[in-house]
């Protein structure tokens, strides 16, 4: 996307945006300071692991439509090609939530809502199941790629499951309405079926996972730790009501960053449109 000038009023309030939201987003806040602008993403489906485009930093905007199995990879090439599957749509997810944050922002900063943004506001508030402006923004965290990556790592293991190759759900997230789509576990719960969503890309994993974190009332730490640090792990402390595993999976997800260096995947951000 083009940068636009500013002036130094403007460059200060984006750099106290950063300080709030986590100096990793720095620069995707820099490139995206218009709430409202829109992005450009080409999705794609994919036929065989070769149809996995390369990573690169800047990231192309591309949301995967449909995944195969990377279970018969090597373990360097597979954990290669899934990063190179998973981190454009964590980028093009974190990019619309800041946009949404700023719009907020603008919101609140103004006196009188115009009737589209508060159609809007209503909305967001009633998809985080809050009742006024000031919750909704505590609600509305951003993360460090490292982080998102290890849990989509090791709900998947690494892209071999059938919930990802099928469904594209990458993080394990529950169904309970019969009317979305989703598909039925192998396994059931004091004698229930239990369904998983699904999605129609990778995108739409990524987006129900922020949706999901920002609203569940288990996550209230891990949305007031994120507001004072982007680092993984310290944020994955707060992650162990996520899974049953609880403290173990804590530790998985640490040796999971520190083994796979995923830090180092948190200062990717989306290329400018041409």
């Amino acid at each position: 996307m083009r940068q636009t000038e500013r002036n130094p009023l403007q460059t200060l309030l984006l750099f106290i945006v950063a300080l709030a939201f986590g100096f990793g987003t720095l620069i995707q806040i820099a490139d995206q300071s218009k709430p409202d602008q829109q992005l450009d993403i080409h999705y794609q489906s994919l036929t065989t692991a070769a149809d996995i485009i390369p990573l690169t930093n800047p990231t192309r905007a591309i949301a995967y439509t449909s995944v195969v199995s990377l279970d018969t990879l090597p373990v360097a090439d597979k954990k290669q090609r899934f990063i190179a599957l998973l981190l454009p749509a964590i980028l093009i997810s974190k990019q619309k939530h800041q946009q949404q944050r700023l719009k907020l922002d603008k919101i609140l900063a103004s006196k009188k809502p115009t009737s589209p943004e508060q159609t809007w506001l209503n909305q967001q508030m009633a998809l985080y199941e809050v009742t006024t402006p000031s919750q909704l923004k505590q609600r509305m965290i951003n993360l460090p790629n490292s982080l998102i990556l290890a849990q989509a790592a090791l709900e998947t293991g690494w892209g071999s499951s059938r919930f990802f190759v099928q469904a594209n759900n990458v993080f394990g997230i529950w169904s309970f309405d019969p009317n979305e789509k989703r598909m039925m576990a192998s396994q059931q719960r004091e004698g229930r079926k239990i369904y998983v969503k699904r999605y129609d890309s990778l995108l739409g994993a990524i987006d129900d996972y922020f949706l999901t974190l920002g609203r569940g009332s288990a996550y209230k730490e891990l949305r007031q730790a994120a507001r004072k640090t982007q680092n993984s792990q310290q944020l994955i402390r707060h992650l162990h009501r996520y899974s049953e595993l609880g403290e173990d999976y804590i530790q998985r997800l640490a040796t999971l960053i520190r083994h796979n260096n995923l830090k180092q995947y948190d200062q990717y951000h989306l290329q400018n449109k041409a």
